[in-house]
């Protein structure tokens, strides 16, 4: 059997992106991105009800973006999942913070309320435009934010697209090539409306509002990215009937 033949028997990787878990912030309307704030009560319990729904779901792999929100839904998920199988502490798979699933950085924005996001993009394009159309021009929305950042940390939509596919593609690679399996990658709301925009962008409104702890879901083969679910919350509902 040539080396083509065995690779192509290689099982596909399906990555089960998550949205962190509901934070202070969000329930605020303060903007995040690179800053960061704790985990609600409610952001860890639904956290926990998704890692119990997810009981089904064997993860060969776990990474999250280094911020703490994301890392602390991971382990959340990890640990009620783990319980729901009955597993011992030990036998769970360790994740691995990775910067590049980090979300958009929003420079002098974060820390601010989210009218005072929504008023710079306003100026940007020169009106307001609707949540929908906003999602349908994210390469311009990223690069107002960045133009309009005087810290210089914001990027242009060329470098957070650089960064996603390095993770997806490098990670989706060297998974595959290990057998392939299921990959939980907890993030961050744009980073996953960012994801469906380069994969899909007839779905980018689908659903409107990415939620908290809901699963997007990716398949890598053979070094081709392939949109499936978006923004689900059908494994915290299942959540209820896995005894």
């Amino acid at each position: 059997m040539t080396a083509a033949q065995t690779s192509s028997k290689q099982a596909p990787v399906v990555f089960y992106v998550v949205r962190h878990g509901q934070t202070l912030f969000n329930v605020e309307n303060r903007v995040q991105g690179w800053c960061d704030s704790p985990l609600t009560d409610e952001g860890r319990r639904v956290a926990s009800a998704l890692g119990a729904g997810l009981a089904n779901v064997e993860f060969v792999s776990a990474y999250a973006s280094d911020s703490q929100r994301a890392k602390d839904t991971a382990t959340l998920i990890l640990d009620a999942q783990a319980t729901a199988r009955h597993m011992q502490p030990h036998q769970r798979i360790a994740c691995v913070a990775d910067s590049r699933l980090r979300e958009w950085c929003y420079g002098d924005l974060e820390g601010g309320s989210g009218d005072r996001l929504r008023e710079t993009l306003a100026q940007g394009f020169g009106e307001v435009l609707p949540f929908s159309e906003l999602n349908e021009r994210l390469v311009e929305v990223a690069n107002i934010l960045a133009c309009a950042d005087t810290s210089g940390r914001a990027e242009g939509f060329d470098v957070i697209e650089q960064r996603l596919r390095s993770f997806f593609m490098q990670v989706g690679s060297e998974i595959q090539q290990k057998g392939g399996g299921n990959v939980l990658a907890v993030t961050h709301a744009f980073i996953v409306r960012t994801l469906v925009y380069l994969l899909d962008r007839a779905r980018v409104n689908t659903p409107l509002k990415i939620q908290n702890a809901s699963v997007t879901r990716l398949v890598y083969d053979q070094g081709i990215l392939h949109l499936e679910d978006i923004g689900s919350v059908e494994w915290i509902h299942q959540s209820k009937t896995i005894e």
